[in-house]
């Protein structure tokens, strides 16, 4: 054991035994473990949904999607970014709103101090 190794103090968290344990449980594993059904999808499905495309899609880099699941979530993305839109734009005026009350409010003191002398 080299030195480095005995000062190590990132072992790792479980032993070897609980590793094999959660793997074998999991069924995800080393090539020498069967992989689990669920981590391997079928070749005509869709990257989004794991369900059998009823209207394929395919990018350049090989990937499989269902038309209508990449038409829902942009559908979906959009809906949000307005939402957000929204609230940013509601709360850019409630600041402006607050700046103004505030200059305004300064303004006042100023002249306050003004009629006071």
């Amino acid at each position: 054991m080299t030195r480095h190794a005995r000062n190590c103090t990132a072992g790792a968290v479980y032993t070897y035994h609980e590793k094999k344990k959660d793997a074998a449980a999991s069924g995800y594993g080393t090539n020498t473990q069967r992989v689990g059904k669920d981590s391997v999808k079928d070749f005509d499905c869709c990257c989004l949904t794991l369900q059998p495309c009823r209207n394929p899609v395919i990018t350049k880099d090989g990937y499989l999607f269902d038309k209508e699941a990449i038409l829902e979530y942009v559908l979906t993305k959009k809906k949000e970014y307005a939402r957000k839109l929204k609230e940013y734009e509601k709360q850019k005026q409630q600041e402006e709103e607050q700046s103004n009350e505030k200059s305004a409010n300064e303004e006042l003191q100023k002249l306050a101090k003004f009629f006071k002398r």
